[in-house]
């Protein structure tokens, strides 16, 4: 059974994309936390799109809540944990399987009651909710995949323009090959220091930032 009178809280925040921000979700939710008395321990948050599979800040949250230390997790819209409706319903289950409720701050909605029980109208609300996301998300595709398509056969091109050049300070990981050319690597002992930080970078790519930088050391 949830114990309402002390409830240890967490909230989770996704945005889909790197220039969002999830303050105004975070701000709303330990607003209601506070009204609610609610303690929230740890604040998830992660900028990934919602069909993302790899999301560790989702993840760290529900090992928390298999740990037993959370009985409430907070979040704005039910479209922050997924855009998939058979995703969305199994993280809600596996949530109900650990006594964990969630609240969903945009519809004002609890999971379950306070004896751990499913509500029956929340259950089927999110289930309609759930499917009309994913629905969203399948013609948002089709939409761009009929402009693509369009576009190609009247005669668009796709692509860069012919000539285009990418800016050498564009290359992935420039900085990291750029220091260690100036720390006197040589070119494969660079393509190795990156290699072991995972980082794979052809000999190519780092033979053009070498002469970029032979470029710069004599203007």
């Amino acid at each position: 059974m949830i114990n309402m009178n002390k409830q240890t809280a967490v909230i989770y925040a996704r945005v889909s994309t790197a220039d969002q921000e999830y303050d105004r979700q975070i701000a709303e939710m330990q607003s209601y936390a506070k009204a609610q008395n609610y303690k929230v321990v740890n604040i998830y948050k992660e900028k990934l799109s919602g069909a993302n599979t790899q999301r560790p800040e989702l993840d760290a949250m529900l090992k928390a809540v298999a740990d037993g230390s959370i009985n409430m997790v907070l979040v704005w819209d039910l479209s922050r944990l997924s855009r998939n409706a058979k995703e969305s319903l199994e993280i809600i289950e596996a949530l109900n399987i650990c006594c964990c409720c969630l609240h969903i701050k945009g519809l004002n909605i609890n999971t379950l009651d306070k004896d751990c029980k499913p509500d029956m109208y929340a259950t089927m609300f999110l289930q309609i909710l759930s499917a009309v996301y994913e629905m969203e998300r399948k013609s948002i595709r089709l939409r761009m995949k009929s402009g693509f398509d369009h576009h190609i056969a009247n005669g668009g091109k796709v692509g860069r323009s012919l000539g285009y050049v990418k800016p050498i300070d564009q290359i992935q990981y420039f900085a990291d090959i750029k220091r260690n050319l100036k720390a006197g690597l040589s070119l494969r002992k660079t393509q190795g220091a990156l290699a072991q930080q995972n980082k794979k970078v052809s000999l190519g790519t780092i033979v053009k930032v070498q002469q970029h930088l032979s470029k710069e050391k004599a203007i």
